[in-house]
C-alpha cells in the first residue's frame, strides 16, 4: 500500500472518529467538557482541544461522503421482484479529498491559530452490499408498484500506522449497514426502475492517535453512523445501463478525546493532560450521482460519479491551506454487481 493511500485511509478513519467533535471555534470557550490537568490560565481554550475540533471539522464531511456513497446497490434502482430474489455488490468508494499535510505542535494555554495545510488525496473505502427481495409489489400495467427490498452491507477499515498517525479499529475493522428500498416502479423492458431508499451505515468503533513531536492527541472509542436517503431511477438498454439519483446524508457520532501536551519553552517544562468528553455532533449534506454499467452475462461492471454539496458552514480558528471546513466534494466508485 502506497504512502498516500495509507495516509488517506488513516485520515478517512480519523474523520469517522472525529465526526462528533464538530463544534464551532466560537463555542470552545463555553465548552465545560474541555478540562485541563493541571489547571493553567486560559485552559478553557486549550490549544489541543481547539485543534482537535478544527481538524475533525475539516475531515468529517469527507469521511461522511465515503461512508454514504451514492447508490445503495450500484447500477440499480428498481426493486428485485419479491422473496427469493437477491443482488450482491462489491465496490470501492473514493472521495476526491483534501487532507491536512503539516505536522502542527500542540501548545499549553490559550488556543493558537496554525495552518494544517491541505494536500489532495484519495479516500478509499471498500464495502459489500446485499439486497434481498421481500415483497414483489402490486402489478400495474407493464410494471409492479410498491415492491420492497431489504438492504444489508459491510464496510471494512484496516489498522494502519504511518508517521504521526495511528488507527486501531475494533471488532476486526468491520462496520455494518441495513435499510429498506421501496419501489415506485419495477424496471421492465419499457419502464424504468424508480425507488426510494433509506440505509444506515455504521463505522467500526475506533481509536485514533495523532502524535506530533512529543505530544499526543487521542480520540478513543469513537462510534459513527450515516443515514442515507435516496431517490433513484435506472434503465438498462441491452448491454448498457444507467442510473441517476439524488438524496441527503445525515451523519451522527459520539466520542471522547484525551491529549498530553509537553511544553519546554519556559523556565520549567510543563506537561498538561486535557480531556474533551461527551462529544456528540451531526452533519447534513445533499448529494447527486450518476451510474453507468456494462452488462456481462451474469455480472455487471458499474462506475459511479457523484457530488456531495457543501454542508453547514463551520468556523475554525486553525486553517487548512485555504480550504473551508465542510466543503463540497466529488466522489466515485467502481464495483461489480450480480443478481441471483
Amino acid at each position: 500500500m502506497t504512502r498516500t493511500i495509507r495516509r488517506s485511509m488513516i485520515a478517512c478513519a480519523a474523520a469517522a472518529l472525529s465526526v462528533v467533535a464538530l463544534m464551532p471555534a466560537s463555542m470552545l470557550a463555553q465548552a465545560p467538557s474541555c478540562v485541563a490537568t493541571p489547571a493553567l490560565p486560559f485552559n478553557g481554550q486549550a490549544d489541543a482541544c481547539q485543534k482537535a475540533i478544527d481538524l475533525f471539522a475539516f475531515i468529517l464531511p469527507q469521511v461522511g461522503v465515503a461512508v454514504s456513497g451514492g447508490n445503495p446497490i450500484p447500477g440499480d434502482a428498481g426493486t428485485l421482484g419479491g422473496f427469493g430474489k437477491r443482488s450482491l455488490a462489491v465496490r470501492v468508494v473514493a472521495v476526491d479529498a483534501r487532507l491536512p499535510e503539516n505536522s502542527v505542535p500542540l501548545t499549553v494555554g490559550a488556543a493558537t491559530a496554525s495552518d494544517f495545510g491541505a494536500t489532495r488525496a484519495v479516500l478509499p473505502l471498500p464495502s459489500v452490499d446485499l439486497a434481498l427481495g421481500l415483497l414483489p409489489g402490486i402489478p400495474y400495467g407493464l410494471t409492479n408498484v410498491g415492491g420492497v427490498d431489504l438492504l444489508l452491507g459491510a464496510t471494512w477499515l484496516p489498522s494502519v500506522s504511518q508517521d504521526e498517525f495511528s488507527l486501531d479499529p475494533k471488532n476486526g475493522g468491520f462496520g455494518f449497514a441495513y435499510g429498506l428500498r421501496v419501489g415506485a416502479l419495477q424496471e421492465s423492458s419499457l419502464v424504468p426502475g424508480v425507488s426510494i431508499s433509506w440505509q444506515r451505515r455504521h463505522m467500526p468503533t475506533t481509536d485514533f492517535s495523532y502524535t506530533p513531536f512529543n505530544d499526543t492527541l487521542r480520540v478513543g472509542e469513537t462510534t459513527m453512523r450515516s443515514d442515507a436517503f435516496r431517490l433513484i431511477a435506472s434503465k438498462r438498454i441491452r448491454m448498457f445501463g444507467f442510473a441517476l439519483g439524488v438524496g441527503q446524508d445525515q451523519i451522527f457520532g459520539e466520542s471522547a478525546m484525551t491529549a498530553v501536551v509537553n511544553d519546554d519553552s519556559g523556565i520549567l517544562p510543563v506537561r498538561q493532560t486535557l480531556s474533551l468528553t461527551g462529544l456528540r455532533e451531526s452533519s447534513k449534506r445533499n448529494t447527486a450521482f450518476l451510474n453507468a454499467s456494462l452488462n456481462l452475462i451474469r455480472i455487471r461492471l458499474v462506475g459511479e460519479l457523484g457530488w456531495s454539496s457543501e454542508g453547514d458552514r463551520r468556523q475554525t480558528l486553525n486553517t487548512f491551506g485555504g480550504r473551508r471546513a465542510n466543503e463540497g466534494y466529488r466522489y466515485g466508485s467502481l464495483g461489480i454487481t450480480t443478481r441471483f
